[in-house]
C-alpha cells in the first residue's frame, strides 16, 4: 500500500491529505529509512518521533512526520497480509490518524498533526484497533502486557466492550500466540475510584471499571480534560463547560483542589 492510497482509505483531511503528498512527492524517505524500521521494535519506538524530528528539520503542523508515519504504516499493511489479519482491522486501526486530527480540531480549531509521540505503535504493527477498543501488544522485557486504550469514538455501552474484550482474545490467541499469557491492563484516568461517586449507578465508565482490579491508583494527571470536557490541559477549571452531570461534579470537584488520577487495573485471568 502506498501513502496515497491509505489517505484515501482512512479519509483523512483533505487540507491535509494534499499537503502531505505534496512533502511525498519531493522528499527521499531513504532518509529515514531506518527510523520507520525502528517503529518495528517495541522498545525503540518511543524514542523514534525525537529522531525524526531532528532529521526533518522545520515542520510546520507536523505535516513531515506525519507523511513519515503514514509511510510507515502503509508498509505496515505487509506485516497484516503477512499474517492473514484482515483490511477491516488495518484500516480501523490507522483511522487513528484522521480522529487525531479531527480531535485536536475540536479544541483548537486549527488543523494540524499532534499524535506523532503515539502514533509509532500503530506505524509499527504493536496496536490493533478490534471493535470498540484499541490494544496494545506490550513487550516489557520478562513479560508481554496487552495494554487497553480507549478511542474518543468507541461505543463504550457494556455489550460493546465485552464484544471487543472477547474478539481481541481470538485475535491475540490467533496471530500472537506468545502473548496467550499476557495480562489486559489498563491505566486512564476511567479507572480512578474517585469518580464514582460523580457517575450515576450503572454508568458505563463503573462498568467498565468493574471489569478491572485497580492496582495502583496512579498519577494525577490533566488527561481527562480533553475526553471529558473537549478542553486543553491549561484551561482554567473555572471555565469548564457543564453541560453533563460528570461535567459538573468534575469541575465542582476540580475547583475544590482535587484531582483527577489515571489508575492502573487489571483484568482478572479466567
Amino acid at each position: 500500500m502506498d501513502i496515497s492510497t491509505l489517505c484515501n482509505e482512512i479519509n483523512l483531511q483533505p487540507e491535509i491529505r494534499e499537503r502531505v503528498l505534496e512533502f511525498g512527492r519531493t522528499f527521499d524517505f531513504k532518509a529515514v529509512e531506518q527510523q520507520l524500521k525502528d517503529f518495528l521494535v517495541y522498545k525503540s519506538m518511543k524514542t523514534v518521533h525525537s529522531e525524526l524530528q531532528s532529521i526533518l528539520g522545520e515542520d510546520k503542523d507536523h505535516i513531515k512526520i506525519l507523511a513519515c508515519m503514514l509511510k510507515a504504516s502503509a508498509d505496515a499493511w505487509g506485516i497484516y497480509e503477512q499474517k492473514g489479519i484482515g483490511a477491516e482491522i488495518y484500516l480501523d486501526t490507522m483511522k487513528c490518524y484522521t480522529r487525531f486530527i479531527d480531535e485536536t480540531y475540536r479544541m483548537t480549531g486549527r488543523l494540524y498533526f499532534d499524535r506523532y509521540w503515539w502514533t509509532a505503535r500503530q506505524a509499527g504493527g504493536h496496536l490493533f484497533r478490534i471493535g470498540a477498543l484499541e490494544y496494545e501488544a506490550a513487550d516489557m522485557g520478562d513479560e508481554r502486557m496487552i495494554k487497553i486504550h480507549i478511542p474518543s469514538d468507541a461505543d463504550f455501552s457494556p455489550d460493546a466492550v465485552e464484544r471487543s474484550l472477547e474478539s481481541a482474545k481470538v485475535f491475540f490467541r490467533q496471530y500472537y500466540p506468545e502473548t496467550a499469557d499476557a495480562q489486559y491492563c489498563c491505566h486512564s484516568w476511567l479507572l480512578d475510584p474517585g469518580i464514582r461517586g460523580m457517575l450515576r449507578e450503572g454508568s458505563n465508565i463503573i462498568s467498565f471499571q468493574d471489569r478491572f482490579e485497580i492496582y495502583d491508583e496512579g498519577e494525577a494527571d490533566t488527561e481527562f480534560m480533553e475526553w471529558v470536557f473537549q478542553r486543553r490541559p491549561d484551561t482554567d477549571y473555572a471555565d469548564l463547560p457543564e453541560v453533563t452531570s460528570l461535567q459538573r461534579n468534575m469541575k465542582k470537584h476540580l475547583l475544590c483542589k482535587g484531582v483527577i488520577r489515571n489508575a492502573y487495573g487489571r483484568i482478572a485471568k479466567n
